[in-house]
């Protein structure tokens, strides 16, 4: 459990570097001193070896002399902690050490309560888990390590906003459970343009058009993720997204009673097809052409088994069949 000290000292990384002490801004001058102390703060409690300092703050080429200026910027920190209630750098014979309550770091707050918000989940408890992860996303002030000017900030600032992303998803996932996919899908639109490679967000994209029954949209969606992951990652989607699209088919539409099917063989069954599909999702061919047929069963009451094998074009979808301009990003 994270403890808050008497006298809380606040460390925020998840923004510009800032040190506080019960409100008063504490100045820390310095390009290399900043970097070192955030390095150590990411790494609180925990030894932190010269080599990897050296790294990490002067990249591949540091001068013959770096060893004494990791010396010298450690110096300067000691002097702006100074006096700082439960804080402070300790010296070993292979590096430092910065002794600090987690309860004061926000990166470390932000990790607890991410974790706490995932346990709530796990048990059902919905609503305290969307308060814990709002209270973690609150923790964000701008882009992690936004003034820290290291090799090593440009790797750990993606990987925390990846964090910041990874959360975001998690609480739209509770706020799909709770149905409200309606409200939420202008919002995961716009997520998934900023954020292309996110798969979760494209499988919630998915999930909330075909609950607000806008199908034709959702299969172009998952159409237009897979592509990027393609293209851009070499990958296919993974199960989650993947199980998500499955269900898309097999379900019914929320249209009314299609009128009688003509004679003639038997008409195509949707949920059999939708089914099969799972053993032919890497043969992209094979899979258009059955959701062709199937869009057909379902919006003209069925077409004969023989024409599976038809090879006109489908229509193209339209990511806003509300009448708004379709989104670039997920339009197919």
């Amino acid at each position: 459990m994270l403890r808050r000290p008497a006298t809380v000292v606040r460390f925020r990384l998840l923004g510009p570097l800032t040190i506080t002490d019960e409100g008063r801004r504490v100045r820390l001058d310095g390009n290399r001193p900043r970097a070192v102390l955030a390095l150590l703060l990411l790494n609180a409690n925990s030894l932190v070896p010269v080599d990897q300092i050296i790294d990490a703050v002067w990249g591949d080429r540091p001068p013959r002399t770096v060893r004494t200026q990791v010396q010298g910027q450690i110096s300067v920190i000691r002097r702006c902690l100074r006096g700082l209630p439960g804080v402070e750098v300790r010296t070993h014979s292979t590096g430092y050490l910065l002794r600090a309550d987690p309860g004061g770091i926000d990166v470390a707050v932000f990790r607890h309560l991410a974790r706490q918000g995932r346990a709530l989940a796990a048990t059902g408890r919905r609503d305290a888990a969307a308060e814990a992860y709002r209270s973690a996303l609150r923790l964000h002030i701008g882009p992690p390590l936004g003034d820290v000017d290291a090799p090593f900030a440009v790797t750990e600032a993606a990987r925390l906003a990846e964090e910041r992303i990874g959360v975001k998803s998690e609480l739209i996932g509770l706020d799909l459970a709770d149905g409200r996919h309606h409200e939420l899908i202008p919002k995961l639109t716009a997520m998934v343009e900023r954020h292309p490679l996110h798969e979760p967000l494209w499988r919630h994209l998915v999930v909330a058009l075909h609950r607000a029954g806008r199908r034709s949209e959702a299969v172009s969606c998952y159409r237009r993720a897979r592509m990027l992951l393609r293209d851009e990652l070499g990958l296919d989607p993974g199960p989650e997204l993947s199980l998500a699209y499955q269900a898309l088919l097999r379900a019914e539409p929320p249209v009314p009673a299609a009128p009688p099917v003509p004679a003639g063989p038997a008409p195509i069954d949707a949920g059999r097809a939708g089914a099969g599909l799972a053993e032919t999702l890497l043969r992209l061919d094979e899979i258009e052409r059955m959701l062709r047929d199937i869009r057909r069963h379902l919006i003209d009451g069925g077409e004969p088994a023989a024409r599976l094998g038809s090879a006109t074009t489908p229509p193209a979808d339209r990511l806003n069949s509300d009448g708004a301009a379709p989104h670039p990003e997920v339009a197919a």
